[in-house]
């Protein structure tokens, strides 16, 4: 869901950066660490107490048959080899970004963020609200 600045605290950059630090720069889901480049698989493994659907991509062979760091890629190029950079960010459980009790926050990849806040966003298209269930503006 987009940011809205607003409804967050002035010191929300340093509560993130506790947050995502305390995980250990990992998706408290999939386990996948900030910045890593890797291709979802779609085959989900238990490796710890992660579920992992990742591998970590090194390498990768270009169209023209070379081979280069995935980490010297563009995002445009990551996308072409279906890979991509893991950005951790920190995810409210609650959903309310007001409640920034240590308990509430915790650190997940863009995906599996994505994934978490999936049914609020189908619950606001359904019912024509935003999270915090301000009224359409057309009724």
């Amino acid at each position: 869901m987009p940011i809205r600045k607003e409804l967050y605290p002035t010191d929300w950059r340093r509560i993130s950066n506790e947050v995502r630090a305390a995980a250990d720069w990992r998706c408290q889901d999939c386990g996948a660490r900030h910045l890593q480049i890797i291709r979802r698989t779609g085959r989900p493994e238990q490796q710890g107490q992660y579920l992992v659907d990742w591998e970590v991509v090194i390498e990768i062979t270009e169209t023209n048959g070379e081979k280069v760091l995935a980490s010297s890629l563009s995002a445009k190029r990551r996308r072409f080899h279906g890979i991509t950079k893991v950005i951790i960010s920190t995810a409210h459980l609650d959903r309310d970004p007001g409640n920034n009790e240590r308990e509430n926050l915790g650190a997940k990849c863009q995906r599996c963020h994505f994934r978490y806040d999936m049914r609020q966003i189908v619950r606001s298209k359904q019912y024509g609200r935003n999270y915090d269930q301000q009224p359409q503006l057309f009724n």
